[in-house]
């Protein structure tokens, strides 16, 4: 991965990308004025930029860049804050002091209300295995929501950059209250502020009778799969499928007894 930075830096961008690529393993390139296309072709590796107020992935088929916002997870928090609903806190049974393993975490939108529904005796992992998991880490520890229950909830949430099909295998039996799964499916509604441009890093990857079954043996309570309402998964992995009348995306359960 090649890190730099916004076209006319500061000293203190030059150090933030010098730190990130450090950090992740990853190499930092002066821009000295050169477009990202001219970056990305020399290198031929994606680009994280370091601009002055967030980080912003490039990749060479991207039309536009991915970068982090909470997006849709602050009114879902703030909903919850004033005693609403949330319907994926409906599905996952999540309460004080659970714990959720988040499979296809992508910009943590559902791990930030699950953080904040878990509170400081829960516990929060995001796993995401494209290159925005950066992005994610990052965003998860500098964003200022004007919130303090909020940030403290984004702080909380311990992201690995991981495909779920590396790590699910290796977790002990029973080991996590909820295995959530949110694949990518092609007619989801997804929404501004950079996560558009996700639908181009994103992992496509299709879930397996193999990780069904290791999600069942590793959560204590149950595996809960968001999908598009048509899609066959729900009846193929033997999820309960909880319609809502008004969304193109479902909630599936699969129950664990303890």
């Amino acid at each position: 991965m090649i890190f730099t930075t916004a076209g006319r830096p500061t000293e203190a961008l030059i150090l933030e990308a010098t730190r990130l690529s450090g950090q992740y393993n990853g190499t930092y390139i002066p821009r000295k004025k050169r477009s990202l296309k001219e970056l990305i072709d020399t290198y031929r590796s994606p680009v994280i930029v370091a601009g002055f107020d967030r980080l912003f992935l490039y990749t060479d088929n991207a039309l536009e860049p991915v970068f982090f916002h909470p997006n849709s997870a602050m009114f879902r928090c703030k909903s919850l804050l004033n005693n609403r609903h949330d319907v994926f806190i409906n599905a996952s049974g999540l309460t004080e002091g659970m714990s959720l393993l988040d499979c296809t975490a992508g910009l943590g939108s559902d791990s930030i209300v699950a953080s904040l529904i878990t509170g400081e005796k829960g516990n929060v992992q995001a796993l995401e295995g494209s290159k925005h998991a950066i992005l994610l880490q990052e965003g998860l520890k500098t964003w200022q929501s004007g919130n303090e229950q909020i940030d403290e909830a984004m702080r909380r949430v311990s992201v690995k950059q991981n495909r779920y099909e590396e790590v699910l295998p290796y977790l002990d039996d029973q080991s996590v209250d909820v295995v959530y799964f949110d694949p990518m499916f092609e007619d989801s509604i997804l929404e501004s502020n950079g996560v558009n441009a996700i639908k181009q890093v994103a992992l496509y990857d299709t879930l397996t009778d193999d990780m069904i079954r290791e999600a069942r043996r590793v959560a204590r309570k149950r595996v809960v799969l968001k999908d598009f309402w048509k899609s066959s998964r729900f009846e193929r992995f033997g999820f309960q499928q909880f319609i809502r009348k008004t969304a193109k995306f479902h909630y599936g359960i699969l129950e664990n007894k303890e």
